[in-house]
């Protein structure tokens, strides 16, 4: 046998060896291999929640990088969903809080507290986002880190006479602007009510969108992660699954005092807590969303019993209720929770696959009063929270996103006027944020990572 013959057979049988390394070398391990880390590859059909209580749905349409970026160019010029649902309880930063400016009695514009000690500002502007204004000329921050404004600067300030004034009772019946106040116990007194509408700034023309970075904790505490309630809901959002929601409320569903609201429809044009929950579950989850708003301005409980039957035709996927403000201003919690708890069992009973979330209200302006030397609106509202939590533990579809406690929490430092687009009973663009923001993670948890 010849030397090339056989050099020949030596580097076939080299070539051959060669092939059936990097065959095992690419031939899948066992699922019990530590050292496999995992793929890429996104399961086709979801798990769902009763298969597997360890795995939790995950977005199908995260884009994480995307979104780091977002958050990273942290000034909030125009509405941004990330940016206006990003949790006030979490992280260091705060976008386009809102800061209202007002003289005291005294004349002097007090230094403003904001959820968090100022550690360094990244802008100050008005409402609606499109002006803003200059550190050292407009404002500046003291060692306390809140805001002080500069009182020749350029920043809107309601005098104090404007906000407190004479009223007579003629005067008050036409005066759109003013409300009674039932400190003053007494006729003829009268302050300002200042609701947003179409080409009307309302309360937001004195106040800032103040976005900053903050060292630290939150007073306010994390609404509690509800999602184990909500998981036959999670998995129809992951599975891809058209979704039917609905809406049952007051004017705060309606729209009340959204800048966004189809009706007012003003810079920065953010929309109602419940359309912006509606739009962050589209965006992350790439579904199609049926939204009923039901809610009736003016309306309570009572309104929203009458409303079952409608609600129940709509064979809802995810229900709203958010009821609260005007009971609670004359309705005792036992009153109040009976009708909440019937609407939730008539849910549950007549719509078994609905999921049910019990929005808490927000506060009321305790100084106001319906009528001259009136008492306050502001009355059975804290009360609601325990009573919501006692019904909750027999609720079965059903969880409580507690905006109450949040609110009360707020206002360790801030003031009522931060949070209101009228001064009297609806939230401004920042208050339907942090609505929305609490109702995200009482149903998915911690919902900014996902």
């Amino acid at each position: 046998m010849s030397k090339r013959f056989l050099s020949a057979l030596l580097c076939a049988c080299l070539l051959f060896t060669m092939v059936i390394s990097l065959a095992a070398c690419n031939t899948d391990h066992s699922e019990s291999d530590p050292t496999d880390k995992p793929t890429d590859k996104v399961t086709e059909a979801p798990i769902r929640p009763t298969e597997s209580a360890t795995n939790k749905p995950t977005s199908p349409n995260k884009e994480t990088e995307k979104e780091e970026d977002i958050l990273k160019n942290s000034d909030v010029t125009k509405f941004n969903i990330t940016k206006y649902l990003y949790p006030i309880w979490k992280g260091n930063t705060s976008y386009a809080e809102a800061a209202f400016v007002r003289e005291s009695k005294d004349g002097y514009i007090d230094p403003i507290k904001l959820l968090y000690p100022i550690d360094e500002i990244i802008s100050v502007r008005s409402a609606d986002l499109t002006t803003e204004y200059v550190y050292g000329t407009d404002y500046y921050v003291d060692a306390e880190g809140c805001l002080c404004i500069i009182e020749d600067g350029n920043i809107p300030v309601l005098k104090y006479e404007d906000y407190y004034f004479e009223l007579s009772d003629e005067e008050h019946k036409s005066n759109n602007l003013a409300t009674k106040f039932p400190e003053a116990n007494n006729r003829g007194w009268g302050y300002i009510r200042a609701e947003i509408g179409s080409g009307k700034p309302g309360m937001s023309a004195w106040t800032l969108a103040v976005t900053y970075t903050h060292a630290e904790e939150s007073i306010v505490t994390a609404p509690a992660d509800k999602s184990e309630k909500f998981e036959e809901f999670l998995y129809k959002l992951q599975a891809g699954e058209d979704i039917t929601m609905v809406s049952t409320g007051d004017s705060i569903t309606d729209g009340w005092s959204a800048s966004g609201k189809p009706s007012v429809h003003i810079a920065p044009y953010c929309p109602p807590y419940n359309t912006l929950v509606e739009n962050f579950i589209k965006k992350t989850f790439d579904v199609k969303i049926t939204h009923h708003n039901v809610g009736v301005s003016g309306s309570n409980t009572d309104g929203g019993v009458s409303k079952l039957g409608e609600i129940c035709q709509k064979d809802p996927d995810l229900v709203l209720i958010a009821f609260g403000m005007n009971d609670g201003c004359s309705k005792d919690p036992l009153d109040y929770i009976n009708n909440i708890n019937k609407m939730v069992s008539t849910i549950e009973e007549k719509c078994p696959d609905a999921c049910i979330v019990v929005v808490g209200t927000c506060l009321p302006n305790a100084e106001v009063a319906w009528s001259p030397g009136g008492q306050s609106i502001l009355k059975y509202h804290i009360d609601y929270i325990d009573v919501l939590k006692a019904a909750e533990e027999s609720w079965n579809n059903a969880a409580h996103a507690d905006v109450t406690t949040v609110n009360v929490e707020m206002f360790e430092r801030k003031v009522y006027q931060d949070v209101t687009g009228s001064n009297s009973n609806h939230p401004n663009d920042y208050m339907h944020r942090i609505y929305a923001q609490i109702i995200l993670n009482t149903i998915f948890g911690d919902y900014s990572e996902w």
